[in-house]
């Protein structure tokens, strides 16, 4: 079975959606806990004002900006200004994971998906392998144009929970799966390596780690009750791009385009109790 290394990367985060830039010091807005209750705003009054704040983030944003999808200019300011990049993604995808039945891909509003990402970016926070170790749950996923079919195909399936990626920074790797067919499971396991390609630096000029080498070193599907069959899956040279991570959420594209966000399991089961409170 012959498999491109983009494939292969983005079959185990999601095995369906690996494969994909932003700090606010403006006061910081809780996520909303349920439909009727807002974040609280902090607006700056005037475009100037918007604008001199902006330009403190705007050395660290990403070079392949692209302005126009994430409304323009006018919107990046004023969503940096106004709310916390990490709690209204986080709000943005509770809200979408309850009103779409918890599956992963939804259709979030473009434009304020995409400014939150680039401003989440400029906060500088990337690949750091303390940070990384261990388990991941997927919470959502947007495809790129150049995903493979397979992938495509699982990711329509996925629901929140459902699957998720395990790091284990002494062996540097990663492992996952994703349910296919209800009864049926792809599991993979990636070897990593942080690359020096595609970094970016802060405000304050500090280098930041953005891309992780992947290599395919193992697969299996199980189905049922039936014994697990080992996959010839090998592949080298995908790569996934840390856009935003912390101790909560993670945020990567792979090479072939593809979005996946992940929570830590107890931070999503936190957030969507909150919101159901």
């Amino acid at each position: 079975m012959k498999v491109s290394s983009g494939a292969t990367a983005f079959l185990l985060v999601a095995l369906a959606q690996l494969c994909l830039g932003f700090v606010s010091k403006a006061t910081p807005s809780p996520v909303c806990a349920s439909r009727n209750r807002c974040s609280s705003l902090s607006v700056a009054s005037t475009p100037l004002e918007l604008q001199e704040k902006f330009a403190k983030i705007k050395p660290a944003l990403p070079a392949d900006l692209d302005v126009v999808s994430a409304g323009g200019w006018y919107n990046l300011q004023k969503t940096y200004a106004q709310e916390s990049p990490k709690d209204a993604l986080v709000q943005l995808i509770v809200e979408g994971l309850v009103d779409g039945n918890k599956k992963v891909e939804f259709a979030a509003k473009e434009e304020r998906l995409n400014a939150l990402l680039i401003l989440l970016y400029a906060m500088g926070k990337g690949f750091e392998a303390d940070v990384v170790n261990g388990e991941w749950s997927l919470v959502f996923s947007k495809q790129g144009k150049k995903s493979p079919r397979i992938q495509k195909a699982v990711g329509k399936k996925e629901r929140a929970g459902q699957s998720s990626v395990v790091y284990d920074i002494q062996s540097m790797t990663f492992s996952g799966g994703a349910t296919i067919l209800k009864k049926g499971k792809v599991a993979s396991t990636v070897k990593y390596n942080p690359l020096s390609q595609g970094y970016s630096k802060t405000v304050d000029h500090k280098i930041v780690i953005r891309r992780i080498g992947c290599d395919i070193i193992g697969a299996s599907w199980k189905f049922w009750f039936l014994p697990k069959i080992p996959l010839p899956l090998r592949a080298k040279g995908g790569y996934l791009e840390f856009i935003y991570m912390d101790s909560d959420i993670q945020i990567t594209k792979g090479n072939r385009g593809g979005l996946a966000i992940h929570f830590r399991p107890e931070y999503l089961e936190k957030k969507l109790a909150a919101y159901s409170a």
